[in-house]
C-alpha cells in the first residue's frame, strides 16, 4: 500500500513535507504519522515522549487511520519513537509547524521578538540549564524558532536563527545586547526591519542614547 495522501495545507499534508532522514531500509511507520501521533498526545495535555506515546497506544485504534497508518494494527514501539527523533529535521519541522499556524489562525505574522533564555526545567545533575535564542510572533503568541547557544552565545544562535526565519516585511524586536552590524545587517537583508529594546541592565547603552539625546543636540532631551 502506497502513502497515504493528505491535503496539502492540512497538518498532516505540512508533516509529509518534512524531510525523512532515516534510511529507507528502516522506514517502517510513516514519519508523518507518527509526529501527528505525538501532537495530538500534547494536545491533549502530555509533555513527555513516554507520555505522549502511553497516550497514543491507549487509543491506537480510535487514531491510526485517521493518522495514516491503517496498515499497522499496533502502535510502534517507544524506542521505534526515539529512534524517529534522533534524527529528526527539526528545522524543517518548525518551518512547517510555523506556516500551518500562521495560515490557519487567520493572522499575518507582522512582529517577531527575539530574546536570549535558559529553558525552564533543562537543567541537569552537573550540567546548567539549556541556554537558548528564540523567536515568538507577537500575534500568534507562539515560539515560532528555537537555536541553541552554544557556550552562551547569543549572538552567532541570534544570527542563525534570523537566517531560518523568514523576515520579509517583518519588524524584528531584539534585546539591546543582541543588536550589532551582523544581527541588523542580517535582518536588513532579509527584508526586515528591527527595533532595540534597552533595558536597565545595559548601562553603556543607555549612557550612549542618554547622550546622543542631550539637550544641546535634540529637544527631545529638554527638559519640560
Amino acid at each position: 500500500m502506497g502513502p497515504v495522501e493528505f491535503p496539502a495545507q492540512s497538518l498532516l499534508g505540512r508533516l509529509t513535507r518534512v524531510p525523512d532522514r532515516r534510511d529507507r531500509r528502516g522506514r517502517l511507520y510513516p514519519l508523518a504519522g507518527v509526529l501527528g501521533m505525538l501532537l495530538l498526545a500534547a494536545i491533549n495535555g502530555e509533555s513527555s515522549l513516554r507520555g505522549m506515546w502511553l497516550w497514543s497506544v491507549a487509543r491506537w485504534q480510535r487514531i491510526h487511520r485517521e493518522l495514516g497508518m491503517m496498515e499497522f494494527p499496533d502502535p510502534p514501539a517507544l524506542s521505534t519513537v526515539w529512534y524517529i527523533l534522533d534524527g529528526m529535521d527539526y528545522e524543517g519541522l518548525e518551518t512547517e509547524l510555523s506556516g500551518w499556524v500562521e495560515r490557519h489562525s487567520g493572522k499575518q505574522i507582522k512582529r517577531i521578538s527575539v530574546d536570549g533564555k535558559q529553558l525552564r526545567g533543562s537543567k541537569r545533575e552537573r550540567l546548567g540549564a539549556l541556554h537558548v535564542v528564540t523567536a515568538a510572533s507577537h500575534e500568534l503568541k507562539v515560539i515560532l524558532k528555537q537555536q541553541p547557544a552554544v557556550e552562551g552565545d547569543e549572538v552567532a544562535a541570534t544570527l542563525a536563527l534570523l537566517a531560518s526565519v523568514p523576515l520579509a516585511g517583518r519588524v524584528v524586536t531584539m534585546d539591546a545586547g543582541l543588536l550589532n552590524r551582523q544581527t541588523t545587517e542580517c535582518i536588513l537583508e532579509g527584508g526586515g526591519d528591527y527595533v532595540g529594546v534597552v533595558k536597565g541592565n545595559h548601562e553603556a547603552v543607555r549612557g550612549a542614547i542618554d547622550e546622543w539625546i542631550d539637550s544641546e543636540i535634540s529637544p527631545l532631551g529638554q527638559a519640560t
